[in-house]
């Protein structure tokens, strides 16, 4: 699992006449990655789609056009429609679906066009149907010209007191004034000036005669006559709509597979008499192939490994079990592992619901953790992604369940037990005797849970290295001794952690002692703090190693490591505030709930506090804790060892949703 799948570098190789059965067969197996050939020469050329591609392409595209016009892109089949029902009754319904569609289609256009035009007539003469004015007398003539359109405020006394010779006609509405003048060519400028300043918008009006309240009355009669006419068409497709979608959507799909299969030899050499295709193909499936390529060509087709040369990089498919699967969501979000690196998912699957657990750690918000996974994983069939992010949540409140039940013993914010100290104070005591304590009290136990935080952090980072180490050894020694130089100032850095910590901590004191079995206790105490000279000396023989190795650049990074492993407490720190802040809130409204004597003031009590831990524990608290957990694999664990990078594994393959192939 920590590795991709073993790839193999294979050539096919076979007659020309052979290549369709050939591509069938390997569509059909779905395990061959092809590489495509590019380097064209004398002897091999790119090859020529197959016979099928051009009369499937044609067929094709006037399916999609039938699609688009019957707007059925969002059909669904329920049954799958058998392939040889497929091509039985391809070329007769295509031919009845182009035409009856073609002619619906541009007859409803047609339609659609002139209710759009007769709509943008009455548009435009509705403001001006009062006036009386015949259309056609609005413009035209030698003497006079002619301003129609609207203004923002009344220019009838401003036209009036400069032009002494003008007509005009105002229909004052809400916003703006409709107005038509009528002045003397040589008054033109002057109209137009006083116009613009009273914020003049000319309105273009149609090419028709007759007075506008008879063509607006026409008109309307008209649009009325064509909605029918195109609710009949409605009608009409809807039919074909209902009769047909399953097939169309159905013949789309097989006719897009068609295609891809008839166009695939543009990716492989050819000459006139043979092909050659070369690609990856999963080293275990290799003699399943064999097999079925004798099978499927009869012997006419030749296959065999090739070495890998140096600067081949083989695609990548990861081999996680479903369960390990949908944490690959965060490997798709940085990049492909490159094929030689280890594939971190399934330490994802480890750390992530761990670090998320321990931070949330509430069996109440844990279980609704689960439930909100749960409707992700199981309702949003439609959104891959979010199915994965879903169970990864679920993942996550599981986690948290188990914290909140095992560890801190509480639920919503609320303790299982009253704490020994103030034996007063609100929990679950009152309503049910649960048999388990606290190991760690979040309010008390900080220091406890930051040690615990900073393990966690060692072994976190150090398995980055050792990932590390296993990436760099086979092409690049002294960068794998790096890794271990890293290894040991992680060691001496935690060691010395440790010391510093003392018995303080139940979890430091446990460790110290381990540790003394093979170091040496040798504890100086220098201004003030304990320094374990094993570590110093660790801490030294690394960073003399990593100049050797990486340059002495990598001596600044030093101080970073320590900044990486010190990270890991905010572990602890969001458990902690979590925790405060349901605390606060529950400190807050539980008075009012069970204590004021007031319904009233208990339903509000109980309202508010629904809201506030539902968005600022639950909402907002698993957020963050969700940032933080991957921040951690991102940034402190992935940056030790992880480059990416890789090429998926994009075998030649199909998939049919709607049309099933039958022998």
């Amino acid at each position: 699992m920590l590795r991709p799948e073993d790839m193999t570098r294979a050539v096919i190789v076979g007659s020309i006449d052979s290549l369709d059965a050939t591509i069938d067969c390997l569509y059909e197996l779905g395990v061959l990655h092809l590489i495509d050939f590019t380097q064209q020469d004398e002897d091999f050329k790119i090859g020529q789609p197959l016979p099928k591609a051009s009369a499937s392409s044609q067929k094709l595209l006037k399916l999609r056009s039938i699609i688009r016009t019957l707007n059925i892109e969002e059909h669904k089949p329920k049954d799958k429609m058998p392939v040889s029902d497929i091509t039985k009754r391809m070329e007769q319904a295509l031919v009845t679906l182009d035409l009856n569609t073609h002619d619906e289609a541009e007859e409803r256009q047609k339609i659609q066009a002139l209710i759009r035009q007769k709509e943008a007539e009455i548009r435009l003469l509705s403001p001006i149907q009062d006036f009386g004015v015949p259309i056609e007398d609005y413009d035209g003539f030698d003497s006079i010209s002619s301003f129609v359109g609207t203004c923002k405020n009344d220019p009838t006394g401003a036209l009036s007191a400069k032009i002494s010779d003008v007509e005009i006609l105002a229909n004052p509405r809400k916003s703006d004034v409709v107005v038509a003048v009528f002045a003397r060519n040589e008054d033109k400028t002057e109209a137009l000036r006083i116009l613009t300043e009273h914020d003049f918008q000319e309105a273009k009006l149609p090419k028709l005669k007759g007075d506008p309240k008879a063509v607006i009355a026409k008109n309307a009669s008209e649009i009325a006559d064509l909605r029918k006419d195109l609710e009949r068409i409605e009608k009409d497709i809807e039919a074909i709509r209902k009769k047909f979608a399953d097939f169309i959507i159905s013949s789309e799909e097989h006719l897009a597979i068609e295609v891809l299969k008839a166009e695939t030899p543009l990716r492989v050499a050819s000459t006139a008499n043979s092909f050659v295709i070369d690609g990856w193909i999963p080293s275990s499936r290799m003699p399943e192939i064999k097999r079925s390529l004798d099978s499927f060509c009869a012997g006419l087709v030749h296959m065999e490994s090739v070495p890998r040369e140096k600067d081949d990089e083989p695609p990548v498919k990861l081999r996680n079990s479903k369960l390990v699967k949908p944490f690959e969501f965060f490997i798709n979000l940085v990049s492909t592992p490159k094929y030689e690196e280890i594939d971190p998912t399934l330490i994802l699957f480890i750390t992530f619901p761990l670090f998320f657990g321990f931070m949330i750690g509430d069996l109440g918000f844990g279980i609704g953790l689960l439930v909100l996974g749960g409707i992700m994983r199981f309702k949003l069939k439609n959104s891959p992604d979010l199915q994965k992010l879903g169970t990864i949540v679920m993942a996550g409140g599981l986690l948290a369940s188990v914290f909140g039940l095992f560890v801190f013993a509480e639920a919503f914010g609320v303790p299982f037990h009253p704490p020994e100290e103030n034996p007063e104070e609100y929990s679950w005591e009152s309503l049910a005797n649960i048999p388990i304590h606290p190991v760690l009290d979040k309010m008390h136990d900080i220091t406890e849970m930051l040690a615990i935080s900073l393990f966690a952090g060692w072994l976190h980072l150090t398995l980055g290295f050792v990932f590390g180490f296993f990436n760099t050894i086979h092409h690049n020694k002294k960068h794998a001794v790096a890794k271990i130089a890293w290894l040991i100032v992680l060691f001496g850095l935690f060691v010395e952690l440790m010391t510093i910590a003392g018995s303080a901590t139940r979890t430091s004191d446990l460790i110290n002692s381990g540790l003394q079995t093979f170091l040496p206790a040798m504890n100086e105490t220098l201004v003030g703090v304990e320094v374990s000279l094993p570590a110093v000396a660790m801490i030294v023989v690394g960073i003399v190693v990593l100049p050797i190795t990486e340059g002495a650049i990598a001596l600044t990074e030093v101080l970073g490591l320590f900044t990486n492993i010190m990270s890991y407490m905010r572990l602890a720190a969001l458990a902690t505030g979590k925790g405060a802040v349901a605390m606060a809130f529950n400190t807050m409204f539980f008075p009012l709930i069970f204590e004021s004597g007031n319904i009233v003031l208990a339903i509000l009590g109980a309202v508010m506090l629904v809201i506030a831990q539902t968005f600022f524990v639950f909402i907002l608290g698993a957020l963050s804790a969700g940032i933080q957990a991957i921040r951690l694999n991102y940034v402190e664990f992935f940056l030790k060892f992880y480059e990416g990078g890789g090429t998926d594994f994009s075998p030649l393959k199909y998939e049919r949703k709607y049309s099933v192939a039958t022998k």
